[in-house]
């Protein structure tokens, strides 16, 4: 069953971080929905002391549903897509949103060492190796989605003028603050004159 092939893969990755199962009991006696978009599925996780169970029926109605496509749950095992994933919306959360915050967060700081996972089928040098090159892949990604942001922030600032820059909208908002500050003062005067005319 594909349940328990995905439950046994899930656990032996969660074993690979120490304190992962440990944390996992912060979601003991929840229901977990993860909605498999474009293939009309649905899985049921719950937390157990061995690890996570999954089921693909539950007679409890789930606390939180993590909807997405398999290929965004795949995805969260990708050190760094993480938040990007939860962000850009490819994978959606309904129902408890602070259990699913919970849970972006549980996700985000499992650290399982893929090295050590790799090393017994392709030795300790390689997996050594390949851990260097994604970490420099994932280096790379956050620094050209960084670049990208700025550049395009820049562009819609100066070039574009569609947007305003952070200078401008605090002089803004201050010259917003004084303006309400000086009606306040001037509408406790009108009042103290009305007093005195009255």
């Amino acid at each position: 069953m594909i349940t328990d092939l995905l439950e046994s893969i899930g656990n032996r990755l969660l074993r690979l971080d120490p304190d992962a199962l440990q944390r996992l009991q912060e979601f003991a006696g929840k229901v977990i929905c993860l909605e498999l978009v474009g293939i009309d599925r649905r899985l049921y996780l719950s937390a157990a002391e061995t690890g996570i169970r999954i089921r693909e029926v539950s007679d409890d109605e789930p606390d939180v549903t993590l909807s997405g496509s398999p290929v965004a749950f795949a995805q969260l095992g990708l050190s760094g897509l993480h938040a990007t994933l939860f962000r850009e919306g490819k994978i959606e959360i309904k129902g408890d949103v602070e259990l699913g915050q919970s849970l972006q967060r549980f996700v985000e700081e499992v650290d399982i060492d893929w090295e050590e996972l790799l090393s017994p089928y392709i030795g300790d040098a390689f997996a050594h190796q390949s851990g260097n090159l994604v970490r420099g892949l994932n280096e790379w990604r956050k620094n050209a989605h960084h670049t990208a942001e700025r550049n395009v922030s820049e562009y819609l600032q100066e070039e574009a003028r569609l947007l305003a820059s952070a200078s401008s909208v605090a002089r803004f908002t201050n010259a917003v603050n004084d303006l309400r500050s000086a009606a306040d003062r001037l509408e406790q005067r009108l009042q103290r004159l009305q007093a005195l005319l009255s």
